[in-house]
């Protein structure tokens, strides 16, 4: 499940060009291999693979780690493009650099809130852990903040306790909150927004204002921020963090915020997961944090989680093992030769449900439409059906075949009242954003779309669009598992479609499956083939 999405061809002829442009002392096809595994790896957000030493021998051999203008590097034990590690290296420095703070941060208290001159207000609450006090402090001593920890340990209420400190005793800060996805972003900003009002929150893009001709925020036109909060650091790519870095005025703080174990971005280059390795954590001091209690149980869920995430797949598959039948999470063995019938049981019920909730909002009001929605919506984001890949068995692809029609998934005139459907592009002058869930009410020439957008004071709306006005939109009964990063549900159905022992299994794939799974709230239904 880890192969390439690209054509052989394609990274062939990459390696072909490489040959030509910097030709090696020793060619064949195993430094052909290695630089499909780069190649595939850059694919994966990953700028090094891992060297056995008869690989490590073969690319000394061929000359291409001598000179600044080699095209291959070694760290450690692991291989890299020399381009991409040195940019991911003027990351770090230029985020290190970054971290202690030329100034305090200006301190003007409120004088309107008795709390700002309380010497008491100035200590975290009690009911926060050790790391998660030294979290909500940080930024007194920090001008980068790590904050780091899987599902349920508390990263959200950190950052709205550290938000709520700064605003108390700083409140002529300019804040702002982001997230790399639609959804992320408007799941931090409904996290905040009953304690803070008024804090603008939206995807990164929209911060820096993407256009068909790159960023209109840079280094000579900066955002105008005193502190960003970044949510799901994970999904956040070499090149935009590049963009964000150059957009971001000397004197901003940043609190960065996300969980290592979880996959990396589909671009190139996992800034987070460099961040979060030892060298460089230690670079950031007491800036660095790292959430290991647990608060929001979910039983097995959380359980088999953990497993995976500090003992690999062969953990995980002894967690499974000892399953019980209250346990929250259900295996299910099928052949991957047809959909399981489960996947459209659940379609034919949630459908129907949807068609129910979606009465009436074609004809209702503007001023209407947000508070009459909001049971439909909240019912579209109850439940994930995710898949590992797009093609093939139990794919994307498959699943809407399956359960819509070759013809009707393939042509949005003829999507059904009730479709879940995504954003597949930024639509900054419509509010949305790639990834962002929405749902069709209506059908044929009557047909509209709904979606929950950020609005510019940091609160939320609905919208009813034309679907043409979309440039890019599938149908989404079931999400990539890329796709769901930043998601949650109550109910998750994750269809792997190869054995969890099989041969083929990597880091990738144990990182696919832990991002899966910890998409689940409450129950989480795993089927897999025998």
């Amino acid at each position: 499940m880890n192969s390439s999405g690209w054509p052989a061809s394609f990274a062939s002829g990459l390696h072909a060009a490489l040959v030509r442009r910097i030709p090696p002392n020793r060619n064949g096809p195993e430094l052909e291999q290695l630089s499909l595994a780069l190649i595939e790896a850059l694919e994966q957000g990953n700028l090094t693979v891992p060297l056995s030493p008869e690989r490590e021998e073969l690319v000394r051999q061929s000359g291409w780690l001598e000179g600044e203008a080699s095209p291959l590097v070694l760290q450690g034990q692991r291989l890299g493009w020399r381009r991409w590690m040195q940019a991911m290296d003027d990351v770090v420095e230029a985020l290190v650099e970054r971290a202690t703070p030329s100034d305090p941060l200006p301190t003007d208290p409120s004088p309107t809130d008795p709390r700002s001159t309380d010497p008491g207000a100035n200590d975290p609450p009690s009911s926060l852990n050790r790391e998660q006090r030294d979290a909500v402090l940080a930024l007194d001593q920090a001008s980068v903040v790590l904050i780091s920890g899987g599902p349920g340990t508390g990263k959200t209420s950190t950052v709205v306790e550290l938000l709520a400190r700064v605003q108390l005793h700083h409140p002529g800060l300019r804040m702002g909150l982001a997230a790399p996805t639609g959804k992320a972003a408007r799941r931090l900003g409904d996290a905040v927004r009953p304690r803070l009002q008024g804090l603008p929150c939206g995807t990164l893009h929209r911060w820096l204002e993407a256009g068909a001709h790159g960023f209109a925020r840079h280094a000579e036109r900066p955002l105008e921020l005193d502190l960003l909060v970044i949510d799901e650091m994970s999904m956040l790519d070499l090149a935009l963090m590049q963009a964000l870095l150059s957009a971001l005025p000397p004197c901003c703080r940043l609190v960065l915020v996300g969980d290592p174990a979880q996959l990396p971005p589909v671009g190139s280059g996992a800034v987070w997961h460099r961040l979060q390795q030892s060298d460089v954590r230690e670079r950031f001091g007491t800036g660095a944090i790292h959430l290991k209690q647990t608060y929001r149980n979910r039983g097995a869920v959380a359980q088999l989680a953990s497993a995976l995430r500090e003992g690999g797949i062969d953990a995980f598959q002894g967690g499974l093992a000892e399953l019980d039948a209250e346990a929250n999470v259900r295996i299910h063995r099928e052949s991957s030769r047809r959909l399981p019938p489960m996947i459209r049981r659940h379609w034919q019920g949630h459908h129907r449900r949807l068609l129910q909730l979606s009465e009436g909002l074609l004809d209702c009001s503007e001023a209407e439409l947000s508070g009459q929605a909001e049971p439909l919506l909240a019912a579209l984001e109850q439940n994930l059906v995710l898949c590992p890949r797009r093609r093939g068995p139990w794919s994307l692809e498959d699943v809407h075949r399956s359960l819509l029609g070759e013809v009707i998934a393939a042509d949005p005139r003829r999507w059904p009242s009730g479709l879940p459907v995504i954003c597949g592009g930024n639509q900054p002058e419509l509010g949305l954003a790639n990834g962002d869930l929405g749902i069709t009410v209506g059908a044929g020439d009557q047909s509209r779309l709904l979606f929950r957008v950020a609005t510019d004071d940091g609160g939320v709306e609905v919208k009813r669009l034309h679907p043409a006005r979309l440039r890019r939109l599938e149908p989404a009964v079931a999400l990539t598992i890329h796709r769901a990063q930043g998601s949650e549900a109550d109910a998750v159905f994750v269809l792997w479609p190869q054995p969890l022992d099989s041969p083929d299994g990597s880091d990738h794939d144990c990182r696919l499956l832990y991002t899966a799974i910890t998409r689940a709230r409450v129950s989480l239904d795993l089927m897999i083939v025998p």
